[in-house]
C-alpha cells in the first residue's frame, strides 16, 4: 500500500514524444521525489516500464534507437499490419533489462484495451514485452494481441490516466503527465487521418475520467509543431522539454509529496 507521501506516476501516450516523461521523471528523481509507481499506455507504456527499471534518459534515448530497426517490419502478405507484433515482442524481451513486472525495482503498470469488451485491462503480472505490444497496438500499425485469452489493443482507445484502477493498486495520489501540442507533421493519408482519430480518442477519454477520477495533478507538457516521426533530431529535444516541464510543476509536486500537517 502507499504511504501518505508516495504517488504514482501514470503517463498517457504521445509516440515517440513519450520520451518527454524521461526527461520529466528526471527531474523528479533530483528533487527525492521518486514515483512510488509507474503506470502507463502506448508509449507512456514503454517509459513506465523503462522508468520503473531505474533506466535513465540518456539509457532510454538508446533503447529507443535500437527499436528503429527494420527488422520488425511485417513481411507476411497473410498478416494485415506495418510492423510485425511478433518480432517486436521478440525484440523487447531482448533489450528489456527486466523480462517480467515481478522481477521490476519499481512497480509499474500497462494499461491495454479488451477489444471485444471495449474496455481498459490493466497489466502488471508476467511477462513484460506482450504486454507493452498490446499496449501499443493500434490497427494497421499493430494488430491486436492475444495474451492470456484476451485480445488486446492501443490503451489509449479506452483509458487515459487510469486513476482509479491505479487506487485501487494502493496508491492513493496520481499525477497524470501528457504531453500535448503533439501534430502530424509531414505525414498525410492513412496515417494522417489514423493520428487524427487517436487525438480526438484521447481527448474523448481526458474529458470523460477528469470529470470522474481526476488525477491530483494534471501535467500537460506541450511542445508545437512536432513530427512524431522525426526521432533521431528530436529526441532530445522532448526529454529537455519534459525536464522544463517537470521544474515548473515543481512547487506542486513538492506539495503533494509532503507528509500531511497535524
Amino acid at each position: 500500500m502507499g504511504s501518505s507521501t508516495s504517488f504514482a506516476l501514470s503517463l498517457s501516450g504521445g509516440g515517440v514524444c513519450s520520451l518527454a516523461y524521461a526527461g520529466f521523471d528526471e527531474v523528479l528523481r533530483q528533487h527525492k521525489m521518486d514515483p512510488a509507481c509507474y503506470a502507463g499506455l502506448s508509449g507512456g507504456a514503454i517509459l513506465a516500464v523503462l522508468l520503473a527499471s531505474n533506466m535513465t534518459a540518456d539509457n532510454i534515448l538508446k533503447f529507443f534507437l535500437h527499436l528503429k530497426t527494420f527488422k520488425i517490419l511485417n513481411t507476411h502478405l497473410s498478416h494485415i499490419e506495418i510492423i510485425d507484433h511478433t518480432k517486436l515482442i521478440l525484440l523487447l524481451r531482448d533489450l528489456l533489462p527486466y523480462k517480467t513486472f515481478e522481477d521490476l525495482p519499481t512497480r509499474a503498470a500497462v494499461f491495454a484495451s479488451d477489444v471485444t469488451k471495449k474496455e481498459p485491462v490493466l497489466i502488471n503480472t508476467g511477462d513484460i514485452a506482450s504486454a507493452l505490444v498490446a499496449s501499443c497496438s493500434l490497427f494497421p500499425l499493430l494488430q491486436p494481441v492475444k495474451r492470456r485469452g484476451i485480445l488486446l489493443g492501443d490503451g489509449g482507445m479506452t483509458v487515459y490516466y487510469g486513476a482509479n484502477y491505479i487506487r485501487q493498486l494502493g496508491f492513493k495520489k496520481v499525477v497524470g503527465v501528457d504531453v500535448t501540442g503533439l501534430s502530424v507533421g509531414p505525414v498525410y493519408g492513412l496515417l494522417s487521418a489514423l493520428y487524427k482519430q487517436i487525438n480526438t480518442t484521447l481527448s474523448e477519454n481526458a474529458r470523460h475520467e477528469l470529470e470522474e477520477w481526476p488525477v491530483d495533478v494534471d501535467v500537460r507538457i506541450t511542445f508545437p509543431r512536432q513530427s512524431i516521426f522525426s526521432l533521431q533530431r528530436k529526441a532530445h529535444h522532448f526529454v529537455n522539454f519534459g525536464r522544463k516541464t517537470a521544474q515548473t510543476y515543481l512547487s506542486r509536486l513538492q506539495h503533494l509529496a509532503s507528509p500531511p500537517q497535524h
